[in-house]
């Protein structure tokens, strides 16, 4: 029987984030980074490439409107439109025998 192991992190979409800079920059063009707007999605996208580059597999992600000084996620009730820039995001890995 398999055993995995599991990561939860929770993203931010930062356009100023050092491993999204590095991965828009490394994998499109410099220009590209500089039209990225606040909340952009290939900030995600770096993120989970280099979760993935890791060996991490994404098996759940939620969009969180915010995370408190505690740790804590938020999400808005369903009947409220939300623009999310957080992610909550669990990954896992098969772990070697």
């Amino acid at each position: 029987m398999a055993k995995w192991e599991y990561l939860v992190r929770v993203f931010e979409l930062n356009r100023e984030d050092g491993v999204v800079v590095d991965y828009v920059t490394r994998v499109y063009d410099e220009g590209r980074w500089k039209e990225m707007v606040q909340y952009d999605p290939l900030s995600l996208e770096a993120w989970l490439n280099k979760c993935g580059e890791e060996g991490w597999e994404l098996v759940k992600i939620d969009g969180a409107t915010a995370q408190g000084k505690k740790g804590d996620v938020g999400v808005s009730f369903p009947e409220v439109t939300a623009w999310y820039h957080f992610y909550l995001c669990v990954f896992r890995r098969q772990v070697e025998k």
